[in-house]
């Protein structure tokens, strides 16, 4: 078979990018932002902050994080109309579903991107302001909740974590949804949603457009819903004692364990050991969401010792369940809450893939099905 014929599965290793917008470097299990440590960002800095960042590629100074923020205040507004259909889409469906639905509904009137390309930063920081207040809205319905928007002084973080858990939920909590947002905004390009942003943006697609379509890929238990599965698998186990003989059950059954393994990382994911850090700060022993923790660390140990010859080692959605749901986050809202955070990635690589020329992206396929069949009436067949 000649090398223009050879398949390479899931494009493992296929460079699609060129980007400077995050690095991810697998073998000594670091990720950076322009440049910055993921562990400097998240302990420093505030979500509209890190908008500035990826987008600009520095950090900002005092009057461009105004700018910012007065940006995404006024971005997040959803027109009545845009609410109540974002309301009735949660209670139809799973909050991820609603959410990708909502998300292309607020979708302009016209169907023609590139002629609003001078407006690419503006509308990609409302659409991430916007997907966090949708995030929130269908919070809101699913719990049976009347519609109750953000205030005016709320930073982007503060304003989803109110809509979802209550006006009165503590600093503390507003301070580690900060942080969990900083920390799932960007993967590099080269994960499925974000292969998927830059594709649907390939074929000159509105952003709204490619926002669905990357939520879409994101709500797949291989990429976003994994958070789900692991903590519902912890759930499952009850108690650090049963640990073991759950996961033996697991392991000769061939399953494989949630929140275990990255096609990139060859080491500890680093965003991993910063939820770690952040459960170690939030999480009360003697709670529920500490027992889950507790849970996490035994799967994390007896896992680790089985699968890390193999290379398998712990990523982002192992611990991030707990975290999630010791600030009282629905866990149907895990996956909905990563979107929110990743939709600034997507919308930073949009702008990336139409300042490279925006090519479009046209693989190619073989073809292995018959050929010159002959053609029978539907009396002969």
């Amino acid at each position: 078979m000649s090398s223009n014929s050879e398949i390479v599965p899931g494009l493992e290793g296929i460079p699609i990018a060129e980007s400077s917008i995050s690095l991810v470097e697998g073998e000594i299990g670091k990720l950076s932002y322009q440049g910055y440590s993921i562990e400097d960002l998240t302990e420093n800095c505030s979500f509209e902050e890190i908008v500035a960042l990826l987008y600009d590629g520095e950090l900002p100074n005092q009057s461009r994080l105004d700018e910012i923020i007065i940006k995404m205040q006024s971005g997040r507004h959803l027109s009545d109309e845009h609410i109540e259909l974002a309301r009735i889409a949660g209670t139809q469906s799973h909050p991820m579903f609603a959410l990708q639905a909502a998300v292309a509904s607020i979708g302009r009137m016209k169907n023609d991107f590139e002629s609003d390309l001078d407006n690419v930063i503006d509308r990609g920081i409302a659409l991430i302001a916007k997907t966090g207040h949708l995030v929130g809205v269908i919070a809101q319905a699913v719990d049976g909740r009347e519609y109750h928007g953000p205030s005016d002084a709320d930073s982007h973080a503060a304003m989803i974590l109110k809509m979802i858990t209550g006006p009165d939920c503590p600093d503390s909590h507003i301070a580690v949804m900060n942080e969990l947002l900083i920390l799932q905004a960007d993967h590099s390009a080269g994960n499925a949603s974000t292969f998927t942003s830059r594709v649907v943006t390939s074929t000159r697609s509105e952003a709204e457009a490619v926002a669905s379509a990357a939520i879409g890929a994101l709500s797949g238990p291989a990429h976003g819903g994994a958070n789900e599965r692991a903590i519902r698998l912890f759930q499952d186990i009850g108690s650090v004692d049963n640990a073991d003989e759950y996961l033996v059950k697991m392991f000769d059954a061939k399953e494989r364990i949630p929140g275990f393994g990255h096609r990139v990382y060859h080491a500890k994911d680093p965003r991993s050991s910063v939820i770690q850090r952040i459960a170690r700060d939030i999480l009360v022993e003697g709670t529920d969401s500490h027992q889950l923790y507790s849970i996490a660390l035994k799967v994390e140990e007896i896992a680790t010792e089985k699968l890390s010859a193999r290379g398998l080692w712990p990523n982002v959605d192992l611990f991030s369940g707990t975290v999630f749901h010791g600030i009282n986050v629905p866990i149907d809202f895990y996956t909905p809450l990563f979107a929110a955070s990743r939709m600034l990635g997507w919308m930073v690589h949009m702008k990336e893939q139409w300042d490279s020329g925006n090519r479009l992206f046209r693989p190619r396929q073989i073809y292995i099905g018959n050929k010159n069949k002959q053609f029978r009436d539907i009396h002969n067949r």
